[in-house]
């Protein structure tokens, strides 16, 4: 064989055995059209570990070339959910696109429930995720990259909060503006950077304690405005999920809506979204 097939033989097979290098311009397929399934491909962040795989997601945006403010919705320590799909809906009607990402399902589990299960995905893993999420986001023309935030419910609200501290903030090149935290627990106040966050949790929530590890956080922030909590009263977790009619239990911990506080915290998560994502 003359040598110029071999090497041009050798090239292609190198190519073919080439580890994929994922780009957000090369992953962004021009058929977007603002609802439907998408791969977001990871990204390293220092301090999370990287997803393995593409992280499957659900890209909603509103009609009209926009562009679009878009919301990343992280989900529970369950996967996720029919939360997420009502949360959707919600932005929508409020004029706001989503980008409901699956942190789990990369990693080869279905929950990280469990106490032994939850060293599998943390909250700095998903904050690297999230990370990725706005990434690819900035590359989709119909969204406005100046104006996206981050909603999370529990684990994924954990996460939120964890997007806020410095670290995070520093390389996510600022482009998450804004972090709603529903029920997950509020930590590092000393590491916190300059993203506005907002808490909402129920005072009888003990999964994690959220309205106590909250308040905590924000007495210690002193004189800092961009710290929101709000804690509901003889309210469990879970509690802006209206399937949740009956209480019920996981991991031994009560969960169960409240129409009252979910009514309340929707007023305020579109109030600070209103104000945290508007147009520069």
């Amino acid at each position: 064989m003359p040598r110029c097939l071999l090497l041009l033989l050798a090239a292609l097979l190198a190519a073919c055995a080439a580890p994929a290098e994922y780009s957000s311009a090369e992953t962004v397929p021009q058929s977007v059209q603002g609802d439907g399934p998408v791969q977001i491909p990871p990204v390293p962040v220092a301090g999370a570990r990287t997803a393995p795989q593409p992280l499957p997601g659900w890209l909603r945006l509103p009609p009209g070339p926009g562009p679009h403010p878009v919301v990343i919705l992280l989900h529970g320590c369950g996967g996720l959910g029919s939360n997420q799909t009502l949360w959707a809906k919600r932005l929508l009607e409020w004029g706001y696109g989503s980008l409901t990402v699956d942190s789990l399902k990369p990693r080869g589990t279905g929950s990280v429930c469990p106490p032994d299960k939850q060293p599998l995905v943390t909250r700095f893993d998903r904050a690297g995720d999230a990370i990725a999420a706005a990434r690819w986001l900035a590359a989709v023309p119909r969204v406005d990259a100046g104006r996206i935030g981050v909603l999370g419910n529990s684990h994924g609200g954990a996460t939120a909060a964890t997007l806020a501290l410095r670290e995070f903030e520093a390389q996510s090149g600022g482009l998450i503006r804004a972090v709603v935290n529903y029920y997950g627990p509020c930590r590092e106040p000393a590491r916190q950077g300059d993203i506005p966050m907002l808490a909402l949790a129920g005072e009888d929530d003990d999964w994690s304690y959220p309205a106590r590890t909250c308040r905590s956080f924000q007495s210690t922030l002193v004189g800092r405005k961009d710290v929101t909590v709000q804690t509901y009263p003889g309210v469990v977790h879970s509690f802006d999920n209206p399937t949740l009619t009956q209480r019920r239990s996981s991991e031994g911990h009560a969960m169960q809506y409240d129409a009252a506080a979910a009514e309340d915290s929707f007023r305020r998560v579109r109030a600070f979204l209103a104000r945290s994502l508007a147009p520069r």
